[in-house]
């Protein structure tokens, strides 16, 4: 079940629209401090947007992902609103799980800001974020994020493990709608920020931003998974039961 959960958020976080990947990073001559490095990577990955974002996408596919399966439909044809109720007895386990994976991909993220950026490089980044076009780019890009299919392999695959590259071609994908969505004035604003060195930065972190979030979401959570087996397999007895009741459903 673990690997059901914080897709969204491996999906979308800090990429500006049009960075490209370059190995050719140098080390910054003055470091940000901690403070001014956790700040910014919660600036570029806002909490709540990545929960609220998340949630959307279990909301989403879960049941779909669920039916894929024959032996799963065959069970919700035999109990119909079985897949639903059990959607119901894990969706708070997700916001609660997204909310702890949240936090560890901020932490992780800051140490890498620490490390590439430059307290100069800080006030560039942070001014992008803080602008308009920058708000929009973070809603945008994740309006535009779709796990269906990575939901899809999800339950398919029982080892599935989630890949950069596929972190790196979602992540494209969101950039090129979320780009499209732009205006003359806030595609001007974009090339601006482009052109400036934190921009350059940023793009040649992708790789190693990717690296971790796939290392999040691959992370075992023995917790986790004991606490959504418990609830989906009450909810299903519950379920089953009420079919066997006199005048159940």
């Amino acid at each position: 079940m673990r690997s059901l959960i914080a897709l969204g958020v491996a999906l979308m976080i800090a990429a500006p629209v049009g960075a490209m990947a370059s190995s050719d990073a140098v080390p910054p001559t003055a470091q940000a401090s901690p403070a001014e490095a956790i700040a910014l990577a919660q600036l570029m990955s806002p909490r709540d947007l990545l929960i609220d974002m998340e949630v959307r996408e279990f909301d989403k596919h879960f049941v779909p992902s669920l039916g894929a399966d024959p032996e799963m439909k065959a069970l919700e044809d035999q109990y119909p609103g079985l897949f639903e109720a059990m959607h119901k007895a894990s969706r708070g386990l997700v916001v609660e799980a997204t909310g702890r994976s949240v936090g560890k991909i901020h932490v992780s993220v800051a140490k890498l800001i620490q490390s590439n950026f430059t307290p100069a490089d800080i006030v560039e980044l942070s001014d992008f974020y803080r602008s308009p076009v920058g708000q929009k780019t973070l809603r945008q890009m994740a309006a535009a994020a779709d796990a269906g299919q990575v939901y899809q392999r999800a339950v398919a695959e029982t080892d599935f493990k989630l890949t950069e590259d596929q972190i790196a071609a979602q992540l494209h994908d969101s950039a090129q709608k979320t780009a499209q969505s732009f205006t003359p004035e806030e595609q001007t604003a974009m090339l601006l920020f482009m052109a400036k060195p934190s921009f350059g930065k940023l793009a040649r972190t992708q790789p190693q931003i990717q690296k971790l979030l796939a290392d999040e979401f691959n992370a075992p959570d023995p917790d986790f998974d004991r606490q959504v087996e418990q609830a989906i397999s009450a909810a299903i007895e519950q379920h089953i039961a009420s079919f066997e009741k006199p005048g159940g459903q």
